[in-house]
Protein backbone atom coordinates (compact mmCIF):
# COMPACT_ATOMS: atom_id res chain seq x y z
CA UNK A 1 0.00 0.00 0.00
CA UNK A 2 1.22 3.18 -0.59
CA UNK A 3 1.21 5.92 1.75
CA UNK A 4 0.02 9.45 0.98
CA UNK A 5 2.63 12.21 2.19
CA UNK A 6 2.37 14.55 4.89
CA UNK A 7 1.38 17.94 5.27
CA UNK A 8 3.44 19.48 7.50
CA UNK A 9 1.55 23.17 10.00
CA UNK A 10 3.90 24.79 11.70
CA UNK A 11 2.77 28.17 13.87
CA UNK A 12 4.64 30.38 15.49
CA UNK A 13 3.52 32.08 19.28
CA UNK A 14 4.08 34.28 22.14
CA UNK A 15 5.91 31.83 24.78
CA UNK A 16 3.52 29.88 27.04
CA UNK A 17 3.32 31.01 30.64
CA UNK A 18 3.32 28.21 33.32
CA UNK A 19 -0.17 25.85 32.19
CA UNK A 20 -0.99 27.52 29.82
CA UNK A 21 -4.16 26.62 28.21
CA UNK A 22 -3.15 27.31 24.52
CA UNK A 23 -2.07 23.73 24.53
CA UNK A 24 -5.84 23.10 24.89
CA UNK A 25 -6.68 25.66 22.42
CA UNK A 26 -4.70 24.46 20.03
CA UNK A 27 -5.56 20.76 20.12
CA UNK A 28 -9.47 21.56 20.25
CA UNK A 29 -8.98 24.02 17.71
CA UNK A 30 -7.94 20.66 14.91
CA UNK A 31 -10.40 18.84 15.75
CA UNK A 32 -13.06 21.26 15.44
CA UNK A 33 -11.58 22.09 11.90
CA UNK A 34 -11.14 18.72 10.93
CA UNK A 35 -14.73 16.83 11.42
CA UNK A 36 -13.73 13.34 12.89
CA UNK A 37 -10.44 14.33 14.05
CA UNK A 38 -9.80 13.09 17.73
CA UNK A 39 -6.64 13.69 19.27
CA UNK A 40 -7.04 11.61 22.27
CA UNK A 41 -3.63 9.40 22.33
CA UNK A 42 -0.27 9.60 23.72
CA UNK A 43 2.83 7.74 22.19
CA UNK A 44 4.80 4.75 24.20
CA UNK A 45 9.04 4.81 23.85
CA UNK A 46 8.35 2.70 21.32
CA UNK A 47 6.06 5.20 19.30
CA UNK A 48 2.76 3.16 19.66
CA UNK A 49 -0.43 5.07 20.20
CA UNK A 50 -2.08 4.94 24.02
CA UNK A 51 -5.53 5.73 24.61
CA UNK A 52 -5.45 8.85 26.80
CA UNK A 53 -8.84 8.58 28.86
CA UNK A 54 -8.20 12.08 30.53
CA UNK A 55 -6.06 13.85 27.63
CA UNK A 56 -7.23 17.07 28.97
CA UNK A 57 -5.82 16.89 32.21
CA UNK A 58 -2.90 15.21 30.93
CA UNK A 59 -1.84 17.65 28.44
CA UNK A 60 -2.00 20.44 31.19
CA UNK A 61 -0.18 18.48 33.61
CA UNK A 62 2.97 17.54 31.28
CA UNK A 63 3.63 21.26 29.91
CA UNK A 64 6.80 21.92 30.58
CA UNK A 65 9.82 23.77 29.27
CA UNK A 66 7.46 25.92 27.10
CA UNK A 67 5.67 23.56 25.34
CA UNK A 68 3.75 19.89 25.12
CA UNK A 69 4.34 16.35 24.33
CA UNK A 70 2.96 14.61 20.90
CA UNK A 71 -0.75 13.64 20.72
CA UNK A 72 -2.50 11.81 17.84
CA UNK A 73 -5.23 10.03 16.18
CA UNK A 74 -4.47 7.36 17.40
CA UNK A 75 -4.82 5.43 13.93
CA UNK A 76 -1.56 4.47 12.79
CA UNK A 77 -2.72 3.92 9.18
CA UNK A 78 -3.50 7.47 9.13
CA UNK A 79 -1.65 9.39 11.63
CA UNK A 80 -2.44 13.02 12.71
CA UNK A 81 0.03 14.51 15.02
CA UNK A 82 0.56 17.50 16.98
CA UNK A 83 3.01 18.51 19.73
CA UNK A 84 4.67 22.31 20.63
CA UNK A 85 7.71 23.54 22.52
CA UNK A 86 9.60 26.71 23.65
CA UNK A 87 12.04 28.35 21.82
CA UNK A 88 14.57 30.83 23.67
CA UNK A 89 14.61 34.55 22.14
CA UNK A 90 18.67 34.53 21.39
CA UNK A 91 16.99 32.05 18.41
CA UNK A 92 14.12 34.21 17.22
CA UNK A 93 13.46 37.14 15.57
CA UNK A 94 12.99 40.45 18.28
CA UNK A 95 15.24 38.44 20.76
CA UNK A 96 11.55 37.15 22.21
CA UNK A 97 10.64 33.44 23.30
CA UNK A 98 8.44 31.93 21.80
CA UNK A 99 6.13 29.15 21.76
CA UNK A 100 6.76 26.70 18.49
CA UNK A 101 3.10 24.20 17.53
CA UNK A 102 3.94 21.69 14.80
CA UNK A 103 1.20 19.30 13.44
CA UNK A 104 1.22 16.60 10.82
CA UNK A 105 -1.73 15.01 8.55
CA UNK A 106 -2.20 12.78 5.41
CA UNK A 107 -1.72 14.48 2.46
CA UNK A 108 -4.84 13.55 1.00
CA UNK A 109 -7.83 15.77 -0.42
CA UNK A 110 -10.01 15.76 2.81
CA UNK A 111 -6.98 16.95 4.41
CA UNK A 112 -6.03 19.59 1.40
CA UNK A 113 -9.73 20.71 1.60
CA UNK A 114 -9.91 21.44 5.07
CA UNK A 115 -6.01 22.69 5.65
CA UNK A 116 -7.01 26.46 5.73
CA UNK A 117 -9.07 25.42 8.71
CA UNK A 118 -6.83 23.61 10.18
CA UNK A 119 -4.00 26.23 10.06
CA UNK A 120 -6.74 29.01 11.40
CA UNK A 121 -7.51 27.29 14.29
CA UNK A 122 -3.97 26.13 15.22
CA UNK A 123 -3.42 29.87 14.65
CA UNK A 124 -6.24 31.02 16.89
CA UNK A 125 -5.58 28.31 20.11
CA UNK A 126 -1.85 29.43 19.96
CA UNK A 127 -2.65 33.33 19.34
CA UNK A 128 0.51 33.11 17.24
CA UNK A 129 2.08 35.47 15.04
CA UNK A 130 2.14 33.78 12.13
CA UNK A 131 2.20 30.14 10.66
CA UNK A 132 2.81 28.16 7.52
Amino acid sequence: MTRPGRLTFIVYAPALVGKDGRTLDVVHGMERAFPGLRLAWRLSDGGRPIALPRRDDWLVEKIEDGGFPIVCNGDEGYPVTVMGWGRPGILKPGGQPQFEVHAEMPLDEPVIAAAAAVLEAMAEGARSFWGH
